[in-house]
């Protein structure tokens, strides 16, 4: 489809849309009767049993296999003298067990997913039983190795928590009335284990889980895909643990700081914007609970100093640098996931953190017998010491601020509501005393939304999303500097207001054909809106066509309201096919009415699974990406949108995990993009607030652009005191310009990430993360001398001019750094306090950003310009101290 023909394109979409419902329905009313089943009690369901004289024990086994129901039980409760009879082909589950255990001291009970046989439960009114710990770790089955992020339930309580990196879990006191721990985990089978816990020795269990076909919804088919904080490696591949994350020396404790350790992943030290495999920041998708998030960064007259959401708050995160599913939008970069936490079992937990970087609090909790939820979390951040320990003269008072808060009920067992709000600001004032320039900059993100997911059958599933959100930005600058006038603007007056809003819908649905055949679909309606008002004034100094120096002025002023619909609708389908090969085929539509785009994306994913723990993933597919309302880039004159740009990705990887807690991963990617937007760049590399009126502001029109790699990765993950992480990436990563291939602005042809941890018994942990990089690509300078005569007065004079090379033609020296961490954990009552100390770049590279230039003439031969040395350099070594309260 073309951006001609709006009228059609519409009738496009709502026909695929009528199709798409169609489909559905028709495979609901054929599937539906063979579902039936599943809608059936387990209790209720046949029994289909024959046995003559046999054991409980055996009668037992036979009934489970006989109905297909789970029957959990411990054998040491089984009369083992008893034998029994049972023609009961004809009878429901419930008879059968009332046959069983007739004349016994057991009872059964039924949950959602299974049947539990044991002894009666207190009753109601009598004495409180007393108290216990319960320990145990969890191992994959045959091997010592610890299974993280597996779900224990405490029965009949219902009580839970998830296993760490070592596999252990613990619970405190446990009632000697609970009976069972249920055991939980994708990509194996559930277990119940029955115990008897003694009050004064507790109990320690050893849970071993068998590995099970994964069920088709949870295989993760994306190569490329990184699963953090609480996850399962059985699932994602490559996990990383919130114990890693917390050890990883990281400046100011950053969600996406916390990343870019991963292979195919490029940023600088002061953004903690993610450029993934050659993509810049805004082709990276992010998301907070199914929701995306526009302007994820605070401090964006920084280029993006911090990520807008605390990571104390979150529960998951999962970033796929390679070719996603059509369900994750219009990007075509990455996509970065992010879930909030999980409150605890029981009571409530609080975090408290100070740092030079920040001061935040996040509070957590149940109610109403664990159904409702509440998360609420506040960061204040404050960077002025940091800025004078860098040394930093300027008189700059930058300041951020974000408000987190989700409050979610089950509303019953197949239906989650969640009403969630995320607000951030930023506050900016600079004060250049040697550039001249003054800033006052605010900034401010505001989201709303509500969740409801349900399932209605075990077979269909549903999540909707309703959503509004406003994001504003309020630019004054002012200033100059005469007395450089020949580099620099002698007068500047910026004037930069705008307003975007944005509001709409948004439904995703699983159907399960079978369990080999997965069908998912859904809509996203958006209503958006957006004001600017942009004015912009500078003076400099140039030549006219006689060679005389005179005053230039130029003038920028955009003003313009926009409003738009966005439709976005998707379709696909995911089978397993014999051979342990899982395939997903899918399309996207994406119309967008305020650029006239109509797109359709189709994508393809394979998984095999050759051998136990190996992993073959590919992907195929063609990504569309059109302009946002809120992207109009009016500071550099544009009021036009563009057209939607046109990526084609292709990966493969393999994986596989070899035991002890080692995983490796390599993975080859390629990706060609037509129709890019114009670029805007500082040839010079250097941060400023208002870049835009900078001389080396320059605007780049690149026809297509392509990178390709080849990422290793090799972890090790293991109840022992050691952790070990390394990686290393050969990327390529260039723009056509004019007929010429350029490196792009973050191209980097080698990166090394290494990280090693030691845990110190439960107090102490010590770590360290270094890394290397191909210097990044620059705009080498030149200087010249002009003679020229100074307006109408006749008198000579000569003045000193700067020019550029071929764009990112030059390389920086390579860049490394060495970042440590220590912290040290204290035990208080039943609260814990975290105290860390985190160096950057803890030998002080010199690591530079831009050069300065200047003119010699050593031999009288001629003036000739060369580097005088660094022009912009990164961050020196940065001790930061701070301390987490967690009660």
């Amino acid at each position: 489809m073309t951006r001609a023909g709006a009228e059609w394109d519409w009738f496009g979409a709502v026909r695929f849309l009528v199709m798409t419902g169609t489909v559905l329905n028709a495979l609901i009313l054929v599937v539906a009767p063979g579902r039936a089943q599943s809608l059936q009690t387990l209790l209720d369901r046949p029994a289909h049993l024959e046995v003559e004289s046999v054991t409980l024990e055996e009668a037992i086994r036979a009934l489970q296999r006989s109905s297909g129901v789970t029957l959990a039980y411990s054998i040491d409760l089984l009369p083992t003298d008893r034998r029994v009879t049972c023609h009961c082909q004809d009878v429901t589950v419930r008879s059968a067990l009332d046959t069983l255990l007739f004349e016994t001291d057991l009872e059964y009970r039924e949950t959602r997913r299974q049947v539990l046989i044991g002894r009666p439960t207190r009753e109601a009114g009598s004495s409180a039983p007393p108290v216990g710990t319960l320990t145990g770790v969890v191992l994959a089955e045959g091997q010592e190795w610890p299974l993280a992020g597996v779900q224990i339930q405490l029965l009949p309580s219902g009580r839970f928590t998830l296993t760490g990196q070592d596999g252990r879990f613990l619970f405190r006191d446990v009632d000697t009335a609970s009976e069972a721990i249920r055991a939980t985990a994708l990509g194996f089978e559930e277990i119940t284990i029955p115990f008897t816990l003694d009050p004064i020795e507790g109990m320690e269990l050893r849970v071993e889980l068998r590995r099970t076909p994964v069920p088709l919804a949870g295989i993760l088919i994306a190569p490329g895909s990184f699963g953090v904080l609480d996850v399962s490696p059985a699932v994602t591949g490559t996990a990383v643990s919130r114990d890693d994350i917390e050890a990883i020396p990281s400046f100011g404790d950053d969600v996406f700081r916390t990343l870019k350790r991963m292979p195919g992943v490029a940023s600088g030290d002061i953004s903690a914007k993610l450029h993934v495999r050659g993509s810049t920041e805004r082709n990276l998708l992010v998301r907070l609970d199914g929701l995306e998030l526009f302007e994820p960064y605070h401090l964006k007259d920084f280029d993006g100093t911090f990520g807008i959401v605390d990571v104390q708050s979150l529960g998951r995160i999962d970033l796929i640098t390679g070719g996603f599913p059509v369900e994750f939008g219009d990007k075509w970069g990455a996509v970065f996931d992010m879930r909030t936490r999980r409150p605890p079992s029981t009571g409530t937990r609080t975090t408290v953190g100070v740092s030079l970087n920040s001061l935040s609090l996040i509070n957590q909790g149940k109610f109403s017998g664990g159904r409702g939820q509440w998360l609420v979390s506040l960061r204040r951040g404050f960077l002025e010491y940091v800025l004078k320990m860098v040394g930093v003269q300027e008189d700059i008072s930058p300041s951020f601020w974000d408000v987190l808060g989700k409050v979610q009920y089950l509303l019953s067992d197949d239906h989650l509501f969640s009403i969630e709000m995320l607000h951030a600001g930023d506050d900016v004032k600079w004060n250049g005393h040697r550039s001249g320039e003054r800033i006052i900059s605010d900034w401010a993100n505001s989201y709303g939304w509500v969740n409801w997911k349900a399932s209605f059958t075990p077979w269909l599933w549903v999540e909707t999303l309703l959503f509004s959100g406003r994001l504003t930005r309020d630019r004054i600058g002012s200033g100059g500097d005469p007395s450089d006038g020949v580099f620099s603007p002698l007068r500047v007056d910026v004037s930069d207001i705008a307003t975007s809003r944005f509001g709409g819908i948004k439904q995703d649905w699983q159907l399960e054909l079978t369990g080999d055949v997965l069908v998912k679909t859904g809509v996203d309606l958006r209503f958006n809106s957006g004001a600017y008002d942009y004015s912009a004034t500078v003076d400099r100094l140039d030549l006219d066509e006689n060679g005389h120096v005179v005053t230039v002025t130029d003038s920028t002023a955009v003003r313009k309201d926009v409003s738009g619909t966005e439709f976005g609708t998707y379709l696909s389908m995911r089978a397993r096919a014999p051979g342990n090969l899982t395939w997903e085929a899918g399309v996207r539509f994406d119309r967008k009415s305020h650029t006239g785009d109509a797109d359709l994306s189709p994508r393809l994913l394979l998984r095999w699974d050759p051998l136990a723990h190996t992993s073959v993933k590919g992907s195929w597919g063609h990504y569309r990406q059109a302009q946002g309302i809120h992207e109009l880039n009016v500071i550099d004159g544009d009021s036009l949108f563009r057209g939607s740009e046109r990526a084609e990705q292709v990966a493969l990887g393999i994986e596989r995990q070899f035991g002890r807690g080692w995983h490796g991963r390599v993975e080859a990617y390629s990706r060609v993009v037509d129709d890019p937007r114009p670029v805007y760049v500082n040839l010079s590399r250097n941060i400023s607030p208002i870049l835009e009126v900078e001389s080396d502001r320059t605007r780049l029109d690149p026809k297509r652009g392509r990178a390709k790699g080849l990422e290793f990765h090799l972890s090790n993950e293991t109840t022992g005191p050691w952790s070990w992480s390394g990686s290393y990436a050969l990327a390529w990563a260039e723009h056509e310009v004019e007929g010429t291939w350029i490196p792009a602005t973050l191209d980097q042809l080698h990166t090394v990430n290494l990280h090693a941890a030691y845990r110190w018994g439960k107090e102490w942990q010590f770590s360290g993360s270094w890394q290397y990089r191909t210097g990044w690509p620059i705009t080498e300078s030149f200087l010249e001398v002009v003679v020229t005569e100074l307006g109408d007065t006749g008198e000579q004079a000569q003045i000193i001019r700067r020019g550029f090379g071929p764009p990112n033609a030059g390389r920086l020296p390579p860049y490394h750094r060495l970042d440590l961490r220590v912290t040290r954990n204290i035990e208080v009552g039943r609260s814990r306090l975290e105290i860390f100390l985190d160096v950057f770049n803890a030998y002080n590279r010199e690591n530079i950003r831009s050069y300065r230039y200047s003119l010699l003439d050593p031999d009288g031969d001629g003036l000739y310009t060369t580097r005088r040395g660094p022009g912009e350099e990164l961050l020196p070594i940065m001790p930061t101290l701070g301390l987490r309260w967690v009660f």
